[in-house]
């Protein structure tokens, strides 16, 4: 059984082109979540960055999203604005 599940998710409005409408402001939600029975049910407590997600598991997630962009949502963690 693995320590921990992850999940990141890109938040972006209905739309095309997703690629080019990603900016820095764009709101990046990524949680890692021990795997124990007797955590927090509260999954805000388990927010990180992608960068520490892409450390723990080699992937790179937004590798498509221009690297000036990329390197400033995957630092950042989330705080809960909408």
């Amino acid at each position: 059984m693995p320590d921990s599940f992850w999940k990141v998710a890109l938040i972006l409005p209905n739309g095309s082109n997703d690629i080019s409408r990603v900016t820095t402001s764009t709101r990046v939600i990524a949680i890692n979540v021990p795997n124990d029975q007797n955590i927090s049910t509260d999954w805000r407590s388990f927010t990180t960055s992608v960068n520490a997600i892409e450390n723990l598991t080699g992937y790179d997630l937004f590798e498509n999203i221009p690297n000036a962009v990329e390197a400033v949502i995957e630092a950042r963690v989330d705080n809960g604005a909408s």
